[in-house]
């Protein structure tokens, strides 16, 4: 995932950079000039931009409606100052200062799944398992019987599906709680634990979710 930070100091690049220091999916750029970003934007898209303030000229509703109102289509996180500064209607989320730099991460990796996945209303495994993300429910196409899933157990599928391939604890405990410091692993274990007994019990499929040391992945 891309993203291009717009601010004029270096505390949010500071801050993503410290947090997404292991993980090399997301990477981003930074910008404090309405006319630098505007050739960044030429020559490379980017899956969200975050727009703070570029104080003491532009409010972030000021920077968006300089270089963004011409297009509409840029999915926009915007940063709101604490006093003198609007929601813009082009944004697509927004967070007011003091920011929490884990929510902001949480609801953007949320929010560009939930769009890729918009079109798939089921998943269909080659083991007999249907998945229904949107009504949380797990279908045996074999005898139609259905497990009914928490939120968690939902989207614990829904990125493990997404991935493909084993995913160490670490970063699906971020994408499903969060990017939450005070959730332990163990929630995890003992989510995937119970999970993995619900389909066992009901559709005596034993291995669904593949347990290797510290990494899932469905089979």
């Amino acid at each position: 995932m891309q993203l291009l930070i717009i601010e004029n100091n270096s505390i949010l690049e500071e801050n993503f950079s410290n947090q997404l220091y292991f993980d090399k999916k997301i990477n981003f750029s930074y910008s404090s000039n309405v006319n630098t970003v505007k050739i960044i934007l030429l020559k490379k898209k980017f899956d969200f931009i975050i727009v703070s303030s570029l104080l003491p000229k532009f409010s972030s509703f000021n920077v968006i409606d300089q270089i963004f109102s011409d297009k509409p289509k840029k999915k926009i996180i915007q940063i709101l100052e604490k006093t003198n500064d609007t929601r813009h209607k082009l944004s697509k989320l927004c967070f007011k200062k003091p920011i929490n730099i884990n929510k902001i991460l949480s609801s953007t990796l949320k929010h560009q799944d939930s769009n890729k996945q918009k079109d798939k209303k089921n998943i269909h495994f080659k083991n007999g398992i249907i998945f229904n993300r949107r009504n949380r429910q797990l279908i045996f196409k074999y005898n139609s019987t259905n497990i009914r899933l928490t939120e968690k157990e939902s989207d614990i599928i829904h990125y493990l599906n997404i991935e493909n391939k084993f995913i160490n604890k670490t970063n699906l405990l971020k994408i499903v709680w969060g990017f939450n410091e005070k959730v332990k692993t163990r929630t995890l274990e003992t989510h995937i634990y119970r999970l993995r007994k619900k389909i066992k019990n009901k559709f005596g499929i034993k291995v669904f979710i593949v347990v290797d040391k510290n990494s899932y992945k469905l089979n």
